[in-house]
């Protein structure tokens, strides 16, 4: 069962690696260390064109608003994934450091008995098959944005016939600043708005998964650490089992401030833009003159991999402030007070149970479940059947999106400020 959890471990592992490597956002030393840094510098400059060519369309849609909330809505796509590729080059250094630490000590608690890699392994399949659900909703959703198009080519391919009878999905031929030609270039300018929203989706599936991943290495070391200190084996002093999870712990507070460094601007920017982009939404829902299949799948589908992507981050934060109260519990019940600990030791043992939970912050606003919930949509949905038709009436919409305790925060931070000065 073990051998079964750690392979699947490493299928994980290495399945998060690829998608950060095709977006451009792999870290670690490589033998094609060069090719793997040109190819970050090529994404990001892709996903700039990506943003250019939808703000285009937004100024050439501005007089049907509808249409043009959904190139909004690609722009901030592509704006969020600029924003992960600069971070993630920015912090290259940070993240070698970060991953190197944190992998080690994980490592370092999965070579120990089959009772910690129990505990260790306990969420695997919870954390995986979120990444997982979410990876295959992206590639259908691409594959249902291109695939008509595709499909179209293909069939005209088996009659030895290659036209451009279709209209690109994304700049629909007029995106571009500058003509596109009816020859093998609109073949090719197709081909390219393809790799585009790949590069644009795999960018968002890797780096928000891999937030998940770090957070349960994170988390499964330190519930390794608390079983530890809660169920010591009998050859093992309880001091020199405080004394060293008090160093890692030391050394999981760095992680912690680095993954804060990291992922806070980005958290902050999916809870303000998915906000703006579920606002859009129930609007589009609303304004709609007919609720046809595709009308309205295609706005569930999009609100549910924004809800998706919120939640990743947020339930990942609370796993992590879990963690972090379990072990301060574990240290506060077990049996330190009457060990044999030089002073310095018991002190770091106190600062430990005195310290705040162990959150990772976006900016103001700590990464929860709460955070989750604040993006609360409650629709009431009646049909009301008359002789000849079924209207569809959307009685009660609340979205209470943006976090009200952000706005609290950074009005009492600058009350603060104002007052010092």
């Amino acid at each position: 069962m073990i051998h079964k959890q750690l392979k699947a471990y490493r299928t994980y592992q290495q399945f998060l690696q690829n998608l950060l490597i095709l977006c451009g956002c792999w870290y670690m030393p490589t033998k094609s260390g060069k090719s793997i840094y040109y190819w970050s510098i090529y994404v990001f400059v892709a996903m700039i064109l990506y943003t250019m060519m939808s703000l285009h369309m937004c100024y050439i849609l501005r007089h049907n608003l509808k249409v043009m909330m959904k190139f909004v809505g690609i722009t901030i796509t592509g704006l969020g994934a600029i924003l992960k590729v600069v971070t993630f080059m920015i912090n290259r250094d940070s993240l070698i450091n970060y991953h190197r630490i944190l992998n080690n000590l994980f490592e370092e608690e999965l070579m120990k008995n089959e009772k910690i890699q129990t505990i260790m392994f306990s969420s695997l399949r919870t954390i995986y098959t979120l990444a997982y659900t979410y990876f295959t909703i992206l590639v259908v959703v691409i594959f249902a944005f291109f695939g008509s198009t595709y499909i179209f080519i293909i069939h005209n391919l088996l009659y030895v016939h290659l036209t451009t009878n279709y209209t690109l999905p994304l700049s629909r031929g007029m995106g571009w600043f500058w003509p596109i030609p009816h020859n093998f270039l609109y073949h090719l300018h197709l081909f390219y708005e393809t790799s585009l929203i790949i590069l644009s989706t795999m960018t968002a599936c890797g780096v928000d998964s891999a937030f998940g991943f770090y957070v349960y290495q994170f988390s499964s070391t330190i519930r390794a650490m608390t079983f530890a200190l809660t169920n010591p084996l009998s050859t093992e002093k309880f001091s020199d089992i405080l004394r060293t999870c008090v160093v890692k712990h030391q050394k999981l507070l760095q992680c912690r401030n680095m993954l804060e460094h990291i992922y806070g601007p980005i958290v902050f920017w999916h809870i303000v833009t998915n906000a703006v982009l579920l606002c859009s939404l129930m609007y589009d829902l609303i304004s709609l003159p007919d609720y046809n299949f595709y009308n309205v799948s295609a706005s569930l589908v999009y609100a549910v991999i924004k809800l998706l992507q919120t939640f990743i981050y947020a339930w990942h934060g609370t796993v992590l402030t879990s963690a972090g109260e379990d072990f301060r519990r574990g240290i506060y019940f077990g049996k330190w007070p009457n060990s044999s600990l030089d002073h310095h030791v018991r002190t770091n043992v106190i600062l430990i149970m005195m310290q705040k939970p162990m959150t990772v912050n976006a900016f103001f606003s700590p990464v929860d479940v709460i955070m989750f919930t604040n993006v609360s949509i409650s629709i009431i949905i009646q049909f009301n059947k008359k002789k000849h038709q079924n209207e569809l009436v959307i009685s009660y919409i609340t979205l209470d999106a943006v976090n009200i305790n952000l706005i609290f925060k950074l009005f009492h931070h600058f009350t603060i400020l104002r007052n010092f000065q």
